[in-house]
């Protein structure tokens, strides 16, 4: 059921509840106490669905260690030095891009880094930009899917989410050439219907642990000191290479952040892995 008519469903029982306190039907002792509570469960309904964390709606990867792992190792990263990997990984994810000149910025400094990332990508801004979706695959970073369009999934119809992540994937998939594996949705909403629609499209969901809400405004320094604020072994961070669905605010902040953030989570012992590269550790650390 779409979480919508779940929080109507309360709220009108709440409303009855009052009403039927109020014409006598219901002891006002029974009626308020009731209606508080069905006012509370249409809250924590919509809480559910637009909180980033928790998995009451379906699986929702918001930590490393959520990541479901199938398939054989690749055979590179083994024995203990996965184990080791594995224990203090986190990983740097980018929403809404492609974007120029901030994407291209950002590869620059992620391959100077030599580390890779994560990127869910607006589809029908990669059919403007393949050159960069291919970069990013060439290049070793993973490429998950945000939409084809960037809107709140918890108000389309179920032929349109399918639509949008059918078109998603198949878009992204003929640039790169590579099946997608993860969808992040945008905003990070969800309720039993969007997560039904992810399951049949076979896309892990995955959301996030580190928020420094680098897309409000603030400098590249409240951008670092958030998300080293925030940062524990396997954390999956957020952050923006794309202003969607205008594409006209700077991302050179966050651009800018990045070298330092790499810099910081290094010398604090953390391995910066993309979504691949942790599903190859957890497979070799197996073994």
């Amino acid at each position: 059921m779409r979480v919508l008519y779940l929080m109507g469903a309360f709220y009108l029982a709440a409303l009855v509840l009052l009403w039927a306190g109020r014409l006598g039907k219901l002891s006002r002792r029974t009626a308020l106490p009731a209606s508080v509570l069905c006012l509370l469960a249409g809250s924590g309904v919509l809480a559910a669905a637009t909180l980033p964390f928790g998995s009451g709606y379906g699986p929702t990867v918001t930590k490393l260690a959520d990541l479901p792992v199938t398939g054989p190792a690749a055979g590179r990263m083994q024995g203990d030095n996965a184990i080791s990997l594995r224990e203090n990984a986190v990983a740097l994810t980018f929403d809404d891009g492609p974007y120029p000149p901030y994407t291209e910025r950002l590869l620059d400094t992620l391959k100077e880094k030599q580390i890779h990332a994560t990127f869910f990508l607006v589809a029908s801004q990669a059919q403007r930009y393949p050159e960069l979706v291919q970069r990013m695959a060439a290049e070793g970073h993973t490429v998950g899917l945000h939409a084809f369009r960037h809107r709140d999934f918890l108000k389309l119809t179920a032929e349109e989410r399918q639509n949008d992540l059918a078109l998603g994937k198949k878009t992204l998939a003929a640039i790169t050439g590579k099946e997608l594996r993860y969808w992040r949705p945008p905003h990070g909403f969800r309720d039993p219907s969007v997560m039904q629609a992810a399951a049949e499209q076979n896309l892990t969901v995955v959301n996030w642990s580190v928020i420094p809400r680098d897309w409000t405004g603030i400098d590249k320094q409240e951008i670092y000191n958030r998300v080293m604020d925030k940062t524990e072994a396997g954390a999956i961070i957020l952050l923006h290479d794309g202003d969607s669905p205008f594409y006209r605010a700077s991302r050179q902040p966050t651009v800018d952040a990045v070298a330092p953030l790499i810099d910081s989570l290094r010398k604090k012992g953390y391995h910066l892995v993309s979504l691949d590269e942790y599903a190859e550790i957890i497979r070799g650390s197996e073994r």
